[in-house]
């Protein structure tokens, strides 16, 4: 990787001043990442700006960069964070610190052959007593409104057919955009207030439903009409994995605090992290956490999201045969 980088942008003296007084300047990547990043309190920023400073200086393109980006990233212990290229999203650097022994990073095979699938689908089916069952994946860049609309339109025809206690299966969920995930399911969600995230100086980003549409920081994400007609008080079981990640994590929490609501199966990953996108160059984004999910009575997620009914996830299996959908069908029926 050869892209060469404008050292305007990207490159500062490490110090200047006078005899009198020395005064320390900040690269401007690290100066970005101290004012946005959710860990900054936990940061020797000082320290990290001169080692990135080293690290960087006479670089002239990106290959040259890679290592002040990556010693920047798990300085942060950001384990959400990267920095990418403007021009395909390709990973410049990511973290590479430490990582819990369940953590799906360590499954690189597994994320990028059926959790990141770009050309899995979101899929439904009506199961025996009115289970209306619904697996949601990760979505990537796209047409929000199209998107939204695969999903709600789905909802509806289960409805139509009689659906009234639903399976929202999210194990499968690498994460995404969110807006047409929360957008297709919003009749399911329920109205109001259903979390967002807060960052360091305890502002709140929300998710706001109103007439079965998403309102992202107060902005519509795109216009839905109110249908499906979806009481309150109908359950909803709640399928996550250690797979369940980012945005599908999200996704999970809009869900909490819903009334009739039961989480079965694993903790989700642990990326339950808001990230920005600054764009540093006209080649590169730093992509980092900004602020931690909360649910709609307004917990924050600082790990991972929790279960009710802990069931290890079997992937690849007759649903028949699935211990989480079946623990699932049994509460809907009680």
């Amino acid at each position: 990787m050869k892209t060469s980088i404008k050292l305007l942008t990207l490159f500062m003296r490490c110090s200047c001043g006078t005899a009198q007084k020395k005064q320390v300047e900040w690269h401007p990547i690290v100066q970005k990442a101290k004012e946005t990043s959710l860990y900054t309190n936990q940061v020797k920023w000082k320290k990290v700006n001169q080692e990135f400073i080293a690290l960087t200086k006479d670089k002239t393109n990106i290959e040259g960069f890679k290592e002040g980006l990556q010693f920047l990233i798990n300085s942060l212990g950001d384990k959400h964070a990267s920095f990418r290229l403007l021009t395909d999203h390709s990973i410049v650097a990511s973290y590479t610190g430490k990582l819990e022994p369940e953590d799906p990073e360590r499954d690189t095979e597994f994320l990028t052959s059926v959790i990141n699938d770009i050309s899995a689908k979101f899929s439904y089916q009506l199961l025996d007593n009115k289970v209306g069952y619904l697996r949601v994946v990760g979505i990537g860049p796209g047409d929000v409104k199209k998107q939204a609309d695969l999903i709600r339109n789905g909802l509806k025809t289960l409805k139509e057919k009689g659906a009234n206690k639903w399976i929202v299966d999210l194990r499968y969920n690498g994460g995404g955009n969110i807006e047409p995930m929360v957008s297709g399911l919003a009749p399911l969600i329920g109205e109001g207030f259903i979390g967002g995230a807060i960052n360091a100086q305890n502002e709140i980003r929300d998710y706001t439903i109103k007439k079965a549409q998403l309102y992202n920081y107060e902005r519509l994400a795109c216009a839905m009409d109110d249908q499906p007609n979806i009481r309150a008080t109908e359950k909803v079981a709640v399928l996550l994995s250690r797979y369940t990640i980012s945005s599908g994590e999200m996704l999970a929490i809009t869900f909490k605090g819903r009334s009739n609501t039961k989480f079965i199966g694993e903790k989700t990953a642990g990326y339950t992290t808001g990230n920005g996108y600054d764009i540093i160059s006209d080649e590169l984004a730093m992509i980092i956490s900004q602020d931690i999910f909360i649910d709609r009575n307004k917990k924050s997620y600082d790990q991972h999201v929790g279960v009710d009914v802990a069931i290890p996830f079997q992937h690849h299996i007759p649903m028949a045969n699935d211990n989480q959908i079946n623990h699932a069908i049994t509460w809907l029926n009680k």
